[in-house]
């Protein structure tokens, strides 16, 4: 009842009900913070800090201490602290709704983002909800947030590949490739941009460090696509059942304006392509060059931070196979 006269902002009440469950309860968390709460709204603020000192003699787990030592520090500008404090809250409820307004404040500071680096190296469970570029996040929050990861690879944590393949498609999503990148390069090491295009040979294709700027496979009931060993690597073999061109491979590319060359090796005649930008490529209408032949002419006419390319295949009796993909501008 106490929160309920807090979210109503009536501090009288608040208080009231708040020093009642007290009363009922002298060891509970939670009653002492609430009456912390109801002084905070009453503009008691050195009442409220007593009744949130009382309150975090119990523990570590009632969220709106928590909130209220963090806030605390983050004035006093002890970032250590507050890094405690904020872990604390996480590790309690990882997906809260406003945890990228409570992080912004570290991630925004040197001296803050080297206090939440130190609680990022020991992988606390919130970790995997911090590697996503959530819808919450603004983009100079993701900018910011990138930072940190880099930041956190540097300092010789690297989380590996998969750890942090959510965060680059995420931001890829976003438009935003350059912090897609950052991260992905700082925590992958081992990952290979052939290029313009990502993985023109297929071997990372549906591996563990598959790259988010690879290719994604369009699977469907009438298509099957699946790698294959050949000349010591990978290629794809591929097979359109269907009555019409079905769309079997996308991927994200960042393209200047201007003409390019899409080759690779494989049948003629069967292989098609195009661009999107911010939407998935449309089925080509009009085909300059053939991809699997001399290569097929793309033209990007204006500059995109969500460009896709994407593969087609006409419709196939038998399987056919495509490799050594390459995209160079003419």
């Amino acid at each position: 009842m106490a929160q309920l006269a807090m979210i109503a902002q009536q501090p009288k009440a608040a208080l009231r009900l708040a020093a009642a469950a007290v009363a009922a309860d002298p060891v509970d968390p939670a009653s002492s913070a609430l009456l912390g709460g109801a002084r905070m709204l009453a503009n008691d603020f050195p009442g409220a800090e007593q009744a949130f000192r009382v309150a975090a003699g119990f523990g570590w787990r009632e969220p709106l201490t928590q909130r209220y030592w963090y806030a605390a520090a983050l004035q006093a500008r002890d970032f250590p602290r507050a890094a405690e404090r904020l872990d604390a809250l996480l590790r309690v409820s990882r997906n809260l709704p406003d945890a990228a307004t409570l992080l912004a404040p570290l991630e925004s500071d040197s001296a803050g983002r080297a206090a939440l680096l130190a609680r990022l190296r020991e992988q606390p469970l919130w970790l995997p909800t911090y590697l996503r570029a959530s819808p919450d996040l603004d983009d100079a929050a993701v900018v910011q947030r990138s930072q940190v990861l880099v930041e956190l690879a540097a300092g010789g944590t690297r989380l590996g590949c998969p750890a942090v393949a959510d965060w680059a498609r995420d931001a890829l999503i976003r438009g935003d490739r350059a912090s897609a990148q950052r991260v992905w390069q700082a925590h992958c090491p081992g990952a290979r941009n052939d290029g313009l295009l990502a993985d023109g040979e297929f071997d990372q294709l549906g591996n563990a460090t598959a790259t988010p700027f690879g290719w994604q496979v369009e699977r469907s009931g009438d298509v099957s696509v699946r790698p294959e060993a050949a000349n010591g690597g990978y290629r794809l073999n591929l097979r359109n059942r269907a009555s019409f061109s079905r769309r079997v491979l996308l991927q994200p590319v960042a393209l200047a304006p201007g003409r390019y060359r899409l080759r690779g090796v494989g049948q003629t005649g069967v292989f098609a392509a195009s661009l999107g930008c911010g939407t998935a490529p449309a089925m080509p209408r009009l085909v300059s060059g053939d991809l699997a032949s001399d290569g097929q002419i793309l033209t990007v006419t204006d500059a995109c931070d969500t460009l896709q390319l994407g593969i087609w295949l006409r419709p196939t009796p038998d399987a056919v196979t495509l490799d050594q993909v390459t995209l160079r501008p003419l």
